[in-house]
Parts: structure tokens; sequence; C-alpha cells
């Protein structure tokens, strides 16, 4: 082949290999252009969204839960800053080795660190783990020094729940505490709050859709190590609301003070012979040792806990609760943290059970405040009149079986009006018999008892009131007229509780309104019910009332408001829990003082002031505190002249 047709087929052979190499590197460039366009530009928001997962941690922000006030705008329920310490386990990685580490700087106890390390092996790892709450400036400081050699370990400003009036409002505000498992299962969305506080009780449960508000987000840029960097707030948290509730703190410290008091005096506790009455007392032991602050000297020399019981006052207006006592208590600070086993134990070994709210839950037989509820029953029913009369012998004879009266030798000839003054048993005997159960029953319920109130207190007792009916169901036999008897003065199977009390008392010094009780301020005038009882029958139990307390022989009459508040109206009760027999009659009863505590009679009053324009009503229960004209009474004339001498000074 010559050279010059050598030269021409190199070229042919050289521009088809360059040909073909250009189209496929004009084909890789489009390849790699689409696949950099599609990585760019199609799916950049795809592979943002990774990123940032590597990148950020996103948090849930809970909300600032809403405060509980006083009517006088005083705190209840507040909120203060706090620091949370919390570990990582993905960054962490030994568990143990970090929590060791941490236990040589803070406090950290067995039962925390077993908690920490059994959400740990449970998993998700990501998922940060409360190891601590309430951080102290110290233990912060030395934390924040060490940082890190921590890896996985982060302490946040957070906000703690706080109850400045503590036990005094316990029973009313209740608590908020960490979220439960079971709280988490019912409801997903709190899964991203493990941190997140809930109401248990009280307010705070009853409120707790009001008061928790509206989380918030943010992202959290981190380190390797776990280590936030910068903190991108996406939206806001929404704050809770607050609430102002009806109650008068002045007045619940009032009344708290003097229920707890009843008719003994506190004693120095450093004395010797106080110390040596508790060496030797385990009750004042228990009592001490769940954070009781006193103790009382009774009448006969003896070292007691304070008493036991609950008040209520209610504005008779508007149904607004002013005070809600129940007593003992418990302060509410205890639970916004992990509550400890040490803790907890301290309040179900207290031998008066704290944790009961006793004006809601507590049931209690009624007694003579309950005499209101028959004599009413028997006037609208035409069985009686303010004439009819019964001769009061000291006992009832009914078949086989004898019905007595508290005063033994008999009141003599008695009317309504003076067998609510006098406390006659015998009268309520034969009227109950002749109005019947049924008509008994219908009135009480009118008056308010035997139904749940709906106040904003979870938990609350419905009560008994006992009829035909109810007995065959729960007790498979037919009710019999000795049952009507013991019925006739607040007991046997008939139970209510305080606020219910104090409810029966509002309608009936209302006289026309079906008052309704609330533990928030009311606006405006409040439309209730109307209460459907003929005014004659309203008047000749107002005029008993007026006589207990202003009457010559009324149960009461010691404890009457002065005239210059306008004076007070009410009924006295005292209530047998143990059976007193036959024998033990005959042979002399030992004085209720005398009896252990839990053997000795309740004490209740319930009554209204002033008598003319009623304003407030009040319902007391002591337990086991003997006569309700010795006990109760004085404390509800307490409790109603500084509701009427506070309400002049507002």
């Amino acid at each position: 082949m010559s050279k010059k047709v050598k030269q021409k087929e190199n070229r042919r052979v050289t521009g088809r290999r360059t040909f073909l190499l250009g189209s496929g590197m004009l084909l890789a460039t489009s390849f790699l252009s689409g696949r950099l366009y599609q990585l760019q530009v199609a799916q950049n928001n795809r592979y943002k969204r990774l990123s940032d997962r590597n990148q950020f941690d996103r948090r849930v922000v809970p909300p600032r839960r809403g405060r509980l006030v006083d009517r006088q705008a005083r705190l209840l329920a507040g909120n203060a800053e706090s620091y949370l310490l919390h570990i990582t386990p993905l960054y962490a990685g030994d568990v143990d080795k970090s929590l060791a580490q941490l236990a040589s700087l803070i406090e950290l106890n067995d039962e925390v660190i077993g908690r920490v390390r059994e959400q740990a092996r449970k998993g998700p790892s990501f998922r940060p783990i409360l190891i601590r709450e309430s951080l102290t400036q110290r233990e912060l400081s030395t934390l924040a020094i060490r940082s890190a050699y921590l890896p996985g370990v982060t302490f946040e400003k957070s906000l703690r729940r706080i109850y400045p009036q503590g036990a005094l409002t316990g029973h009313v505000t209740g608590y908020v505490s960490p979220l439960t498992s079971q709280e988490i299962e019912e409801n997903s969305s709190l899964r991203d709050l493990p941190d997140l506080a809930t109401g248990k009780i009280g307010i705070e449960y009853a409120l707790e859709p009001k008061l928790r508000g509206t989380p918030g987000g943010e992202r959290v840029e981190v380190n390797a190590r776990g280590r936030p960097i910068r903190v991108f707030r996406d939206f806001e948290p929404e704050s809770g609301g607050d609430v102002k509730l009806a109650l008068d703190i002045g007045l619940q410290q009032y009344v708290t003070e003097i229920l707890r008091r009843g008719q003994s005096e506190p004693v120095d506790m450093a004395t010797a012979a106080v110390q040596r009455a508790i060496a030797g007392n385990r009750e004042l032991k228990l009592h001490l040792a769940s954070g009781e602050n006193m103790l009382l000297r009774d009448r006969i020399g003896n070292i007691t806990p304070p008493e036991s019981g609950a008040v209520v006052v209610m504005d008779i207006r508007n149904g607004e609760i002013l005070s809600m006592v129940s007593s003992p208590t418990y302060d509410p600070n205890v639970f916004t943290e992990r509550l400890l086993t040490r803790d907890w134990r301290r309040l179900n070994e207290h031998p008066r059970d704290p944790l009961l709210n006793r004006v809601t839950a507590g049931l209690y037989a009624p007694g003579s405040t309950f005499k209101m509820v028959v004599a009413l029953a028997a006037l609208e029913a035409g069985i009686i009149n303010e004439r009819t009369s019964f001769f009061c012998k000291g006992s009832m004879e009914l078949g086989n079986a004898t019905f007595h009266c508290w005063l033994e030798d008999g009141h003599g000839t008695m009317n309504v009006v003076r067998a609510l003054e006098r406390s006659c048993d015998v009268f309520f005997y034969e009227v109950a018999l002749k109005t019947g159960i049924q008509r008994i029953k219908a009135m009480a319920n009118k008056l308010g008892l035997g139904y749940v109130t709906g106040i904003d207190i979870p938990g609350e007792k419905q009560g008994i009131i006992p009829h035909h009916d109810w007995k065959l169901a729960t007790h498979g036999v037919v009710w019999t007229p000795g049952e009507t008897v013991v019925a006739s003065i607040g007991q046997g199977y008939v139970l209510v509780t305080p606020l219910q009390l104090a409810v029966m008392t509002a309608r009936l010094a209302s006289g026309t309104k079906a008052i309704t009780p609330s533990l928030q301020t009311v606006d405006g005038v409040p439309e209730f019910a109307e209460l459907d009882i003929s005014p004659e029958a309203l008047r000749i139990v107002h005029k008993g009332m007026f006589e207990v307390t202003n009457g010559s022989l009324g149960t009461a009459r010691a404890h009457n408001l002065p005239s210059r508040l306008g004076g007070m109206a009410g009924k006295t009760g005292t209530v047998q829990v143990k059976r007193i027999t036959k024998e033990q009659r005959e042979a002399g009863i030992t004085k209720n003082i005398e009896r252990p505590w839990k053997e000795r009679d309740h004490a209740l009053f319930v009554g209204y002031a002033p008598i003319k324009d009623p304003r407030y009503a009040v319902a007391v229960v002591v337990e086991h505190g003997g006569s309700g004209s010795s006990m109760a009474a004085p404390i509800a004339k307490a409790a109603l002249k500084r509701a009427l001498e506070t309400e002049g000074k507002a």
C-alpha cells in the first residue's frame, strides 16, 4: 500500500474513534448532568430532610401551663424556672458508665438509676431520658464544667409547677406529675413530650385541656457527641389559660386552722413531756413522719394529732365555694417531680389518710342535719303542719325493737319547730313512719343529697339516700319500717358528703333556687333551676333552724353570730360510729373524750347567715369530734363570721 493511501486510511480510523469517543463522553456527561440535576434539584427537598435528620434533633416544646389564682388573684399554682438533666443512650454509649460518673458529681439514688437503666434498655436509643429535675445552681455548675467528658448528657431550662400555698390548697388544686405509660398509650400525641407533667387530681386534672396549652416545635443542631450547637424554633408553644377560682385563700387558711385545733390547744413539741408522749405513741410518730407540724392537748390532758374533718363555705347567691378544707391534707409540691417510694409510703401509712378529699369523697351519716329533709317531706305531703305534735318519753317501741331518743328522759310534747330546736329523735321517728321513705328520698334528692354536684373535682362520691328499690337491688331483701325510723335521724344506710350538706343548706337558705356549687368564679347572676318547695313548708323549717341557735333550749344557742352580723340559723348533728348496746346503756356510757378516737361520735353542723338575707352557707364535719353542738357549731360560727367580716372589708 502506498504511503499516501495508508495516511488516508489512518485519518479515517482516527475520525471514527474520535466520533465514538466523543459520543461516549457526551453520553456520560449527559448521564452525570441528569443525575446531578436529579440529586440537586429534583430530589433536593428529600436529601435536605435526610441531612437535617443527621444534623438536627427535632423536639416538641412544652407550653407554659396556665396558672391557678384565688378570687383576689393570689397565686395558688404557677410555674418556676428549673433545669432538667437528660441522657440520650445513642450518644452516651455506655449508659451505666455515664450514670456512675453522674452519681459521683450529683445526688442520684438507686431508684433513679434503676429507672433510667430500664428506660434505656427498652429504647428507643435516640430519645432523651430524664434523669433529674430541679437541678440546683451548684449541681448545674458542676455538670457544666465537666460536660465535655459526659457524652450524651444534656441539661436544659424548663418550667416546674409550684404551689405557693402548699398543703393549704392541696385538695383543691390537686397536682401535676410526669406522664405515665398509660397516659401515653391512651394519647399517642404525648409520646413526643416525655417530660410533660399533667394533672392527676383536683382542678389540675379537671381542667387539664385548658391549663395545658399547645406545644411548639424546634430543631436542635447537634455535633457527633450529641452536644447542642444551635436551636431553631419552628413555631412557638401556646400557653395554657389561667383560671380564677372562687376560693378566698385568707378564709381557707383561717378555717383550716380552726378545724385542726378544734377545742384543744397546740403544745410545744420540744418539751420533755410531749417528747415522751410521742415516743410511746405509734400514731403520733406516723403523723410527724408524714410532715405534721402540730400536736394538741385535749380536755383531759392527752397529746393528740390535729382534728380530722371537712369544712365548706359557700356563697348562696351564685354557688361559689369560698373555702373547701379537708384535714389532714398533703403538700402537692412533693408530686411535681417523680415521687420517691419513701414519700409515697409515708402518705399511705398516715393513720388518717391525707390523700382523701373528705369534702367531695368522704361519706358520712348526716345525723340530725338530715331532720330538715324529713320535716320538709312531711310538711309538703300534708302529713304534719306547724301545730302537729308527738310526745317524746325518751324512746319509741316498734314491734320488738326500741328506738331511743338522745335525751334519756325524753322531751315531752314536741311540734316540728321545737323538735328541730332540741333535735328530738322520737318526733322524727313518728313523722318518718307516717311520711314513708320514698317521700323522704324525693325531698333529699331535691335538696341535692344522693347526687354528685358536678363540681370541678374528680372522684366525687354520690352518697346513698336509701329506699325500697335500692335495698332490694343492693341487699336482696325488702325495706323495713325500722329502717325508715333509723333513716329519719340521718343514720343507717344514709351517707352524704360534706359538699352535699353545704348544697342542701344553701338551697334551704335560698328557698327558691336549686343552687349548684362552683370552684371557679361565676360571672353575673347564674340561672339555677327552681327548687319547687312550698314557701310555707320552708318558713316552718327556717323557724326551726332559727331556734337551734336563738331559742332558749336550742342545741347551738351558745354559738350564735352577733346581731351586727345578722345572726345565724342552723342544725347540729351527732353521729354514732359504734352501736351502743342495751347493757352499755344501762351501765352508763363512757364519755366521748374517754373512748378510743375511732369509737367517738362524729360532730356535724350546717348553717347559714345572715338570717334575713342569707349570703353564706356552711357545712362542718369533725371526724370523731364528739358533739355537734360543742365541736362543729363553734367552727361553723367562726367560719361564717370571718366570711361576713371579710366581705364587709372587700
